[in-house]
């Protein structure tokens, strides 16, 4: 296949998933104008610095909508709780001194490479968590800038097409975009585009430096994959840039884990692009706004009425200003009439506003707002009453989360530890890692949750075993205490002070020392 062709048959394929996905862009557009108005520009063309707003006469969709996005933000991947751990896959080798130095050593690093201020990945990351809650799927790209390290980049769903696997996992990704002739010179160079574009920004060329060009970045499965070999051809995913007017390769590379996490909230089978809590509230919200601007106007009409006067009452216009005066001749006005009163409609503004507030709280349910409060330990509440409050908390969002874990923080923690590892940002590993596969755990609350569930549950059990072990010690022997006490420690956040088996081990040894020396000298007593 010679280039060009090559070039034709993305562009082709990027044109088919663009057309294949029509319907949702429209129903995207429908969600933007209500829930978030910065990206309602799916179907419509907008200038910059547009009103976006005249579709929205209650915030309330808004504030719901950036609520769960925060909620998401600061149970997910927060910066004041670390919410992710490496370990080895042999769980043997995580209890190591060695190994758990060597881990924890790695944890903080990567920590601090995510949550640099140069990284943008808070800010970046919570732009995705907004398109994920309204338009059911968000775009978030991690790459590694030389000399400065890691950067995040969400990008607009309206420029990113995506298709999936035959195990249903995203592995393609066609994001358009568009450079000023003057960016696309800094980012390519002029001799790497195509023969369109530089002759349109050559010296004495039609395109003025701020001109806009049409780009194409694909990033898809290497098939002609030569793993090891240097270059593009040893990385599993090849990165092809494209200048779309020129049909023109413009340079392609590759990347070895796939750069792009894409979040969907749920996903129904035969649908690539996921569901979400806005499509849900969409209705809601546009039944909300027609209320608000009804209530609005019945409102107006309720403080500054429209006037009834008699005919050929008055002898001036209606002045209704502060200090008006208005000149009537009450000769003209009907017995029983005053020459000027206001129009009373019936309108009944406080069910109105009952009705109002109806659909504020289906907005707020379909986001969630009263599921993502935690469980609260009161002091009031038996134990058996908070495992059954955590456990209703689990079984409602668990697993969203679960979702959100595998298909959104997963990829970039993932990305992040290559990226760095490659770059030598670690420590060595020590020897007895070598060839061993490692893996992460997250510790959202969520987890947490799950944790002190099973934390509460020892505790239930031993508190009911209590009576026969009394009757019957040597049922003791059936507990492992250990395992316990180390269950309980991981549900408090207390695991780190637990000491690994090697410490065990050796305070052990000293112990049996000590007391075999002790048992000696009393028997030669």
């Amino acid at each position: 296949m010679t280039e060009t062709t090559r070039v034709q048959d993305l562009l082709a394929r990027a044109k088919q998933l663009k057309a294949a996905r029509s319907t949702w862009e429209q129903h995207w557009q429908e969600l933007a104008e209500v829930l978030r108005t910065d990206r309602a520009d799916f179907t419509a063309v907008r200038p910059a610095g547009g009103k976006r707003t005249e579709h929205v006469f209650d915030s309330t969709p808004q504030q719901a909508a950036r609520g769960l996005a925060s909620a998401l933000d600061g149970m997910l991947k927060g910066r004041q709780t670390q919410w992710f751990n490496i370990r080895a896959e042999d769980d043997a080798l995580n209890e190591l001194d060695e190994v758990k130095t060597w881990l924890r050593d790695v944890d903080r690093r990567m920590w601090r490479a995510i949550f640099d201020d140069r990284a943008h990945f808070a800010d970046r990351s919570f732009e995705t968590d907004q398109d994920l809650v309204v338009f059911g799927t968000g775009v978030l790209f991690t790459e590694e800038v030389p000399g400065r390290g890691l950067n995040f980049r969400a990008f607009h769903l309206r420029d990113t097409l995506i298709a999936e696997n035959s195990l249903g996992d995203i592995d393609t990704v066609f994001r358009q975009f568009s450079f000023s002739g003057r960016q696309a010179v800094q980012q390519f160079g002029l001799d790497k585009l195509g023969a369109k574009t530089q002759e349109a920004l050559r010296s004495g060329g039609k395109a003025k430096p701020d001109a806009r060009f049409q780009f194409l970045h694909v990033v898809l499965p290497r098939h002609d994959l030569d793993p090891g070999a240097p270059g593009p051809s040893g990385k599993p995913f090849a990165s092809l840039w494209i200048d779309v007017e020129s049909e023109h390769l413009i340079g392609e590379g590759g990347y070895h884990e796939f750069p792009y996490a894409i979040p969907r909230w749920e996903t129904i089978t035969g649908e690539v692009y996921g569901r979400s809590p806005g499509m849900l509230a969409l209705a809601d919200a546009r039944t909300l706004n027609a209320m608000s601007r009804t209530n609005l106007d019945a409102g107006e009409k309720v403080a500054n009425p429209p006037l009834l006067a008699a005919s050929d009452g008055l002898t001036s216009n209606v002045r209704l200003f502060p200090g008006g005066i208005n000149y009537i001749d009450y000769d003209a006005v009907p017995a029983g009439r005053r020459p000027l009163e206001p129009l009373v409609t019936g309108a009944n503004l406080p069910i109105s506003l009952e009705m109002e507030n109806q659909r504020r709280d289906m907005i707020w349910a379909a986001f969630f707002r009263n599921v993502l409060q935690l469980p609260v330990n009161a002091p009031q509440m038996t134990a058996t009453e908070i495992l059954e409050r955590k456990e209703e908390f689990l079984r409602v969002i668990g697993p969203t989360f679960g979702r959100l874990e595998a298909n959104y923080i997963a990829p970039v923690v993932n990305r992040v530890f290559g990226l760095m590892k490659r770059a030598g940002a670690f420590a060595p590993a020590p020897e007895i890692l070598a060839g061993r596969r490692v893996s992460f755990a997250f510790d959202s609350p969520v987890s947490q949750a799950r944790s002190q569930i099973e934390a509460l549950a020892v505790r239930g059990a031993l508190e009911q075993a209590a009576p026969f072990l009394t009757l019957n010690p040597a049922a003791a022997d059936l507990i492992n205490s250990e395992d316990a006490v180390r269950t309980i420690f991981a549900a408090n956040g207390a695991d780190g002070l637990l000491r690994g088996e090697d410490a065990v081990a050796g305070l052990r040894a000293t112990k049996q020392i000590a007391q075999v020396a002790e048992a000696l000298v009393e028997g030669a007593e």
